[in-house]
């Protein structure tokens, strides 16, 4: 992390990326009409000179997050899709096990939440929550299609699920992790046993 001296008081200019993941994280608990670049400065005990090293304006800042996010989601699919399994239940199994962790980043999670309610205003995050979306479906609907589903009944299981993925990580806000885990374990019991023949 680079270090700036300047007059009596040390500096430190953060990395673009770390401006970027704190953004999103702050996303999540406060939605993007309530991002100021002032508090985040503060919350990254840094000056607003860091921040304009790296972006021209907070249009800027959450245009960049936006296309960070979508990295980060299209990362996770991509490895999961890339990961080798004796079965297709067993990707199934991976890729649900993920997005019922306890992350902010999960679908359904505060991140998704707040970016899906920041594209009912904007089309580019519109579009890029519908991406992942789409993105997410596909690598379902493959692995039920591998377990001997037809094309049109892997898709529609694979948004179903992906729907109920999303439910129930909202719902678990207000449950225990004993709550949530059971919720985990009965999605499991349904959408896997839909993958084995």
């Amino acid at each position: 992390m680079p270090v700036v001296n300047g007059g009596s008081k040390e500096r430190v200019r953060l990395s673009k990326e770390s401006w970027l993941s704190h953004t999103l994280t702050k996303i999540g608990e406060v939605g993007v009409a309530n991002i100021q670049i002032e508090t985040l400065a503060k919350e990254l005990n840094v000056t607003k000179g860091s921040f304009y090293w790296h972006f021209k304006n907070r249009d800027a800042l959450l245009s960049e997050t936006l296309e960070y996010w979508y990295r980060s989601a299209t990362k996770a699919i991509g490895l999961a899709a890339q990961r080798n399994f004796d079965k297709p239940e067993d990707r199934l199994r991976y890729f649900f096990t993920l997005a019922f962790s306890r992350r902010p980043d999960v679908p359904g999670g505060p991140i998704e939440r707040a970016l899906h309610e920041w594209a009912r205003v904007s089309a580019t995050a519109e579009q890029t929550t519908k991406q992942v979306d789409e993105d997410r479906v596909r690598l379902i609907a493959d692995a039920y299609a591998k377990s001997g589903m037809s094309e049109g009944q892997a898709r529609q299981t694979a948004t179903m699920a992906l729907a109920q993925i999303i439910g129930l990580n909202i719902l678990s806000r207000s449950k225990g992790k004993r709550s949530q885990a059971q919720d985990a374990k009965a999605f499991l019991d349904v959408y896997l046993s839909a993958a084995i023949k």
